[in-house]
């Protein structure tokens, strides 16, 4: 039999797994995702090849019926790339042993070459050493797929740990919210003269908009603000959960909300700016939920 069979053999098997489109149905794709990895783990037999990528696989996989139905379909396909790098792995690991056999067919064909000719032998090094070039360049190829895989893994499990921590804060937000009182929406701040603070429970979990109560509040403050005739920053600013271009975002947008109320009760807009500060200048630790809440917040300060 051809050397090269067994070689062109695996190429060929590793193409449709390459291939595949995740379903858009994570419910129809765990068990095929269950099949797949059977298979690599069947493929692998009782050695350890490959054995962290399998592990890795099979705890996404079992941790698939867990997850929330609204993440599950971002879950199934991390869970996917996770069995794609286990195929790949475990291939890799056969290339590699199919390249130790190889050396040992070559030096069992260098021995009994020395006992040919001197031109045959030559001509059969040849052969062997074009031969291990080629495969060379396959296992290259198949290690620069693992480390794209392994990239896209890393970054999709990145954007899912931003996704966890905006979810929190939504929550925290909604818990708030439902416990606020009516004078807790806005407050004198620091010192108390030129300075006002609306509380995160202002608005509605997770966004700019105001809660009517709130809105109120602030026409009656703008009023005051208009009478003063002086100038003033609308600063936003958010706690330290989900990334930090989200809170930058929803800081910046909550300032302007307030802008907009304000401007709405007569304060000229000559007299106004807003700006967001996301996660910066906390007033209190962000490792508890009381001084999240503290640090989610617009100010209202004299310039």
């Amino acid at each position: 039999m051809s050397p090269y069979l067994p070689l062109l053999l695996l190429l060929l098997a590793c193409a449709p797994a390459q291939a595949q489109t995740p379903s858009a149905d994570p419910q129809q794709q765990w068990p095929l995702l269950q099949e797949r990895m059977a298979a690599v783990d069947a493929a692998a037999g009782e050695g350890d090849a490959a054995a962290l990528e399998r592990l890795q696989a099979r705890q996404a996989l079992q941790a698939l019926p867990e997850v929330r139905s609204r993440d599950r379909a971002f879950a199934t396909g991390i869970a996917a790339l996770r069995v794609s790098t286990a195929e790949t792995a475990v291939k890799v690991a056969q290339l590699r042993q199919q390249s130790l056999e190889l050396d040992r067919e070559r030096d069992a064909i260098l021995l009994e070459a020395s006992r040919r000719d001197a031109e045959l032998a030559r001509k059969e090094a040849e052969r062997l050493r074009l031969q291990t070039l080629a495969r060379e360049e396959e296992e290259a190829l198949l290690d620069a797929d693992a480390a794209a895989v392994a990239e896209q893994t890393a970054s999709a499990g990145a954007a899912l740990t931003a996704k966890d921590g905006e979810l929190a804060r939504l929550e925290e937000e909604l818990a708030a919210s439902a416990n606020a009182r009516g004078d807790d929406l806005l407050s004198l701040g620091g010192s108390g003269k030129g300075r006002y603070r609306v509380a995160g429970t202002a608005f509605q979990a997770g966004k700019a908009s105001l809660q009517p109560d709130a809105r109120q509040s602030l026409s009656q403050l703008g009023k005051r603000l208009k009478s003063s005739g002086k100038a003033w920053s609308v600063e936003g600013f958010s706690d330290n959960l989900g990334s930090e271009e989200s809170n930058l975002a929803l800081s910046r947008q909550r300032a302007e909300a307030v802008m907009a109320v304000l401007r709405a009760a007569g304060v000229p807009a000559a007299k106004l700016s807003a700006k967001g500060w996301g996660s910066a200048k906390p007033v209190a630790s962000n490792a508890g939920k009381s001084g999240r809440a503290q640090n989610r917040r617009v100010e209202i300060i004299q310039k």
